[in-house]
């Protein structure tokens, strides 16, 4: 039927395919990211660390759902940190990169601004980590709103209108103020947000990237002995029809290729090759 389209047509047809080509072009070097902790401390920084951007993310909507789910994640925050002491954990994987970083400022060929700054960062982190948390157990015990929302988190529904009266109430104020208010609740973990995120900054940066293939979609290798691998990242194009399940530990890690057409069935195992990006990434040395 092209042929009795105007000229116009013809042109906005052309234009639209044109598009969506560079869109699927775009999307093909697009790369999502998998990744697999190797211990239970990797594991606490990458939840905390997915809270943290959940609360950040959702913070900046005008919506009193956007201000809804940002309080869910700041509560869920509170109560990881209040079952896991995650702060000596964090200043002791913050005194090890700077340890290594020092190591660095021998080499002639290191930015040495650049490291200069990471070393003045970890080190204002690593004061402000030590530093007792008398502001944190006022906002966790005595804030009347916090406290009552946590209290009834855990129920289905629990937060309601109609059983938290106070906390219906301040969702009706503005976007201005309530963004103001869990900006200023989230400042009390700005040290522990900073810290987890530049500890996860350098264990990612500390690894060259390789290609490997997963023959019949099945990926098996031993670690290098020499150095603690805390994180493994699997990189795949974001049109990629496959997504890995990864399992591991110190010394070796495997990788099983999924795919999974249709959200409600279940994945299968893949039998194709599939080729990724690799990177096994330690603590600095």
């Amino acid at each position: 039927m092209a042929e009795d389209w105007s000229a116009d047509e013809q042109e906005y047809m052309e234009s639209r395919n044109d598009s969506r080509l560079k869109s699927e072009q775009l999307l093909a070097k697009q790369k999502v990211v998998y990744e697999q902790p190797l211990n239970e401390r990797m594991r606490v920084w990458l939840r905390l660390e997915h809270l943290f951007e959940e609360m950040l993310y959702r913070l900046r909507g005008p919506s009193a759902w956007d201000s809804r789910a940002a309080m869910a994640a700041l509560v869920d925050i509170l109560e990881f940190t209040a079952r896991n002491d995650c702060k000596p954990d964090l200043i002791k994987d913050l005194e090890r990169h700077s340890q290594d970083l020092w190591r660095w400022k021998q080499s002639p060929r290191v930015d040495e601004l650049r490291l200069n700054n990471l070393l003045n960062k970890i080190n204002i982190l690593i004061e402000q980590l030590g530093t007792p948390e008398q502001r944190l157990s006022r906002l966790f015990d005595e804030h009347y709103l916090i406290a009552n929302i946590r209290q009834r988190s855990n129920i289905p529904g629990g937060t309601s209108r109609v059983d938290i009266p106070a906390y219906h109430r301040w969702l009706q104020c503005s976007p201005k103020q309530r963004q103001q208010d869990l900006g200023e609740w989230l400042s009390y973990l700005t040290p522990l947000r900073e810290g987890i995120d530049l500890n996860l900054y350098l264990i990612r940066q500390n690894a060259l990237p390789t290609h490997e293939i997963a023959v019949g979609g099945f990926f098996q290798t031993k670690l290098d002995s020499k150095n603690e691998v805390q994180l493994v990242r699997v990189s795949l194009s974001a049109d990629h029809p496959c997504y890995p399940e990864m399992s591991g530990g110190k010394h070796r890690f495997t990788l099983r290729f999924f795919e999974h057409s249709h959200p409600q069935e279940r994945p299968r195992a893949t039998e194709q090759d599939v080729h990724f990006e690799l990177a096994c990434c330690s603590n600095a040395n």
